[in-house]
Order: structure tokens, then sequence, then C-alpha cells
């Protein structure tokens, strides 16, 4: 059941941004930055570190020196999960948003599902625990205005889960702002994922799923989706739909999900398509898709489901035999096989294949 703002002071809500690090110090530091000029008055920035193996902490602790008075606290995995210190949780509540931030040192690679639990953890378990947690991607730069417009939108829409559009930082163009359907969604390609988006009078409109890079969520849907499934974030899809599986198990405890193009981040274009053309990406794509229509689509759908998804499956397979990528075969037929077993979770072969570059398209044929 919906049931609005937490606070009773719902003017100026506390609003937690979750950032998940992985060998990506650069591009981190770049949001970081863009996130200090945000006009919005209450939120903390938080970087949860997922066990990088370059020198992303030393860059983060010289980034922070550099600034002048600003705080930087670090928190072991078990300090975060327990809501923090707190000698350090009152020097951050006395200094101001822009100049200051949280460092979680996680030890381990757990994907953005993974760190996003460990930062959500945190940010609900302070003793001035957030209304809001904000999903930003580390590779992502935010407009000013944008967290203003999301939460300005929740209050007027009391809809629980709010995504800004994501545009290309190079190109200019929209990669993100969905208006989807849980039927689209998995049967795409064989029709538009997508519903067409309103005119640009329209600010913002409805949708089944919304994108992971720019995704607002109220303290209530969070609480709620925990207690139907005994977690935040689907840890066990590790990457790849687990923003889809959020906002389908927020409907399912009442609220809705909403997107606004008036909010919206810059995300790396090139960098966005590295990652998702890597073998990790079609294994985790080709394997929770299926997993996802068996805990969601009732048997008639599920059926039409498996009937289009095979031969898609065998026209990747072909298309990347064909390209001279064997490794993307195998991780798509490994990625089936996985699928109808049932294996979920981070997959055993995913740190070996970590930064191996492709050149195909995993949603498409």
């Amino acid at each position: 059941m919906v049931t609005g703002i937490p606070r009773q002071s719902a003017q100026d809500p506390r609003v937690a941004i979750v950032a998940v690090n992985w060998n990506g110090w650069r591009d981190t530091l770049e949001c970081m930055e863009s996130v200090r000029h945000l006009d919005y008055p209450d939120y903390l920035m938080i970087v949860v570190d997922n066990g990088s193996r370059d020198d992303s902490l030393v860059r983060m602790r010289e980034w922070a020196q550099e600034k002048e008075c600003y705080l930087l606290v670090e928190y072991p995995e078990a300090a975060a999960r327990a809501g923090g210190e707190a000698v350090q949780e009152q020097a951050l509540a006395a200094t101001s948003p822009a100049d200051r931030a949280v460092l979680i040192r996680s030890a381990v690679n757990s994907g953005p599902t993974g760190g996003g639990n460990l930062g959500i953890e945190y940010a609900l378990r302070r003793e001035q625990p957030a209304d809001y947690v904000f999903l930003l991607d580390n590779d992502a730069k935010v407009e000013k205005h944008t967290l203003t417009h999301l939460v300005e939108l929740d209050h007027k829409e009391n809809a629980g889960i709010i995504g800004g559009a994501v545009v290309d930082a190079q190109t200019g163009k929209m990669q993100f702002a969905e208006r989807t359907t849980l039927l689209r969604w998995f049967l795409a390609p064989f029709v538009r994922a997508d519903l067409p988006l309103p005119g640009k009078e329209v600010d913002y409109w409805a949708s089944a799923g919304v994108s992971g890079p720019a995704m607002l969520m109220r303290r209530d849907v969070l609480d709620a989706v925990h207690t139907a499934t005994g977690r935040y974030l689907a840890g066990e899809l590790f990457m790849d739909g687990w923003e889809f599986e959020f906002c389908h198990q927020s409907s399912l405890a009442g609220y809705r999900s909403f997107v606004t193009r008036r909010g919206f981040v810059w995300h790396k274009g090139e960098r966005f398509t590295r990652c998702r053309l890597s073998s990790n990406r079609y294994y985790y794509h080709t394997r929770n898709r299926i997993e996802l229509a068996e805990d969601f689509l009732p048997l008639h759908w599920r059926l039409l489901f498996y009937f289009c998804n095979l031969p898609l499956t065998f026209g990747r397979i072909l298309k990347a035999l064909k390209h001279g990528k064997p490794d993307v075969a195998r991780a798509i037929v490994r990625g089936m096989i996985d699928g109808h077993e049932g294996v979920r979770g981070k997959w055993k072969q995913h740190d070996d294949r970590e930064g191996v570059q492709e050149t195909l398209d995993p949603t498409g044929s």
C-alpha cells in the first residue's frame, strides 16, 4: 500500500545518492564533481567501491584532500551495514551536502546490485536515514536541477520510483527514457520495446521500467520490496534486468514508476557501449531474461516468450560465430543453459571475462 513521503516534513526530504565504482575512478570523480553542483538542499553522496583492482581508493582520497574543507568518510563493509559510526556521522551532519561524501570499501566485486544494496543498507540504517535513494551510474554526470525535479514529481504523483532521462554525453542523444510495459520488455525485439514518447509538451509519463543510471526510489518502496523479497535490488541477477525487476516488485506492492524528461543525467555513451557489448553482458542478458520470465509471466505469455526467444538466441549465436567471436557465442549458450536451470548470482567466468570487448548488440538479433 502506498504510504507517501516517510518524513512528516516532506519539504526537503533527505536523499542518498549511491554510485558503485569498480576500477573506474576517473568516471567516478567526474560524477562526484557534478553532484557537488546540485541545487537540492539535503543530499549525501555515497560511493561503494566494489573491490577495485586499480588505485581507485587512493585516487578518490587524493581528490577529496585537494578540495578545501571536503569531508570524505570511509567505512569498511561491516561498519556501513551497521549504519556508520557515531563520530563520523556527526561530522557528516555538520558538513554541507556539497562538501561531504561517504566511501564504502567492499572486498569483492558484487556487481551493480550487490554494491547498490550495500549503499542502500547504509543509507537506510544511518541515525538520520534517507527518505530517498538515488541510484546514479558512476560514469554519469548529473544536471544541477535533476534531483529537485525528481523529488518534486514524486511529491506530485506519489509514485515511489522516478527515473530521469539519460542523455549521451558525447552526442546529446537520448539513451534511456523508458516508456515500456511488462510484455513489451520480454517480447522485444519482435515488438518495439518502448512505446513512443509523448510530445515535448509532456514532462513525464508512466512506465513499467526505469533505467538504472538515474533511478530515484522512496524509502517506503524499498522497505516494501525488502519485506516481500528479503532484499532491495536483485543481487541474484548481478547485472542486467535488475532495474526492471525492482520496478515490477514495487508495482506488486502498489507503487507506480514514472520517467521525466525534466530530470536528466549525461551518460558516457562510449563507455556504456563497451560495457553492454562484453561477453558478460551477453551472458546475463540471456540468462536473466529467462529467469525473470519464469518469475513474472503467466504460463501462456511465458510460452510465447520461449517461442520468440529461442530463435532469437540462436540468431545471436550464429551472428557471433560469423563475426569470429566464439567467446560471445559460448557466453550466450551458457546463459541460455543457466537460465533454464535456474542458476543465479555472479557468473563463475565473470572476472575472467571482465574488460573483454566485443562488437555485437545483445539486445538485437
